[in-house]
């Protein structure tokens, strides 16, 4: 009887023990990681340059007195757009008046003798073959006529630089564009080649932007040209931005590349053109220029995040192997632009690269992997080539 009562107790036990053996090995197996893994594929991608520049004014004319005198009128507001032609100042100008008038009665005596000098000298050519007058008579009308041309022509010179004077006496804006202080008032006294400026005036409706590039700078693009890490581009786009990085709506294109390296800074200087309408930039502003001179043709971009370091500070990233697991790989990167930087080794087209879920990885894990989506604003441009950003230069 005792024996019938101990084998319902071991079959018991043998179940209780048969159930926590299955807990442990469902404990034993981790649920898959949650991963999202991006597909490393190639692009073309912009090499952007970010160099530091000046804006400068497209024409620039300082207003000088071409003739001396008393200033009687200022037409002008200060700080206004002017247009070509516009009178700015009036001097006095009775004196160049008078002068007008003195040398018009004076040509008008000169013309007067010339009409009475070619009357003489025709009635002498008249009367020369019947020798009722000598040939020396003639010859003496027709010296003294000849002078008198002279003296008229003479004249028309002396008052057509009166005219000028007077002329000058209004001073008018050689270009158009915004003036700027005057430093001249009703009264003063300007006489003619004055060193100091009565006003300046710049045109700004277009503006000049020179960018200055460090020449090891410039040279090592040129080299990396030449090399083939990088190709030129045939249309640079240049884009504008103040010190805070927010662009202008503004259109730029460069001009030129300076020949010439500034022998104290060190710089090359390249001049570009700005439609500036808005006239948001003004002369001397500082500036960042963004352009667009190469690109890289078959770049692999790798989102920063999915970048983790190791003990020494060298990048690496986790792929997914043949297994279906992560595995970390040894990367090298270049160029970084916004979020991503551009893989120079370690990886290929079609590698998968782990940018989310890293933290919850252990050895020879199965992984639920998902596509990794990029942020809504770079969905929204997912169209627009990449552009990597070279900084230069700090604001002076």
């Amino acid at each position: 009887m005792q024996k019938h009562l101990l084998l319902p107790l071991f079959l018991s036990i043998g179940l209780i023990l048969q159930g926590c053996g299955s807990q442990e090995t469902a404990q034993a197996e981790p649920a898959p990681a949650k991963v999202s893994v991006l597909s490393i594929q190639s692009q073309s991608v912009n090499f952007s340059e970010n160099l530091p520049a000046r804006v400068q004014a497209f024409r620039t004319a300082e207003i000088r007195p071409q003739v001396g005198g008393i200033i009687e009128r200022v037409l002008f507001k200060q700080g206004s757009e002017v247009r070509a032609g516009q009178a700015l100042y009036k001097i006095n100008s009775e004196t160049f008046e008078a002068d007008v008038n003195s040398n018009r009665a004076s040509l008008n005596k000169a013309e007067a003798e010339v009409a009475r000098l070619k009357v003489q000298l025709d009635r002498y050519e008249q009367l020369l073959p019947s020798n009722a007058i000598s040939k020396q008579e003639v010859s003496n009308a027709q010296a003294q006529y000849r002078q008198a041309l002279a003296d008229v022509a003479q004249m028309k010179a002396l008052l057509t630089r009166q005219n000028l004077n007077l002329q000058y006496a209004t001073v008018r804006a050689p270009i158009s564009g915004r003036i700027g202080q005057s430093f001249v008032t009703e009264g003063a006294l300007v006489g003619q080649g004055d060193a100091n400026t009565m006003a300046t005036i710049q045109q700004i409706d277009k503006v000049y932007v020179d960018v200055k590039q460090s020449i090891s700078e410039y040279e090592r693009l040129q080299a990396a040209l030449k090399t083939g890490e990088l190709s030129a581009n045939s249309e640079k786009t240049v884009r504008i931005s103040n010190s805070h990085g927010q662009e202008y709506n503004v259109t730029a294109k460069m001009l030129f590349e300076d020949i010439n390296v500034d022998p104290e800074t060190g710089d090359v200087t390249f001049r570009i053109e700005v439609n500036n309408t808005e006239r948001k930039l003004l002369p001397g502003m500082y500036v960042r220029v963004n352009i667009d001179r190469a690109s890289i043709p078959q770049a692999l971009l790798v989102p920063a995040q999915a970048i983790q370091r190791n003990i020494n500070g060298e990048p690496q990233v986790y792929v997914i192997n043949a297994k279906g697991s992560a595995e970390i790989r040894p990367i090298e990167i270049g160029q970084q632009y916004e979020q991503y930087y551009i893989a120079n080794k370690g990886l290929k087209v079609g590698d998968k690269v782990v940018v989310e879920g890293m933290e919850r990885i252990q050895p020879n894990q199965k992984l639920a992997m998902t596509t990794w989506k990029k942020p809504a604003s770079e969905n929204s441009a997912s169209n627009v080539e990449t552009k990597l950003s070279t900084n230069q230069g700090a604001q002076p």
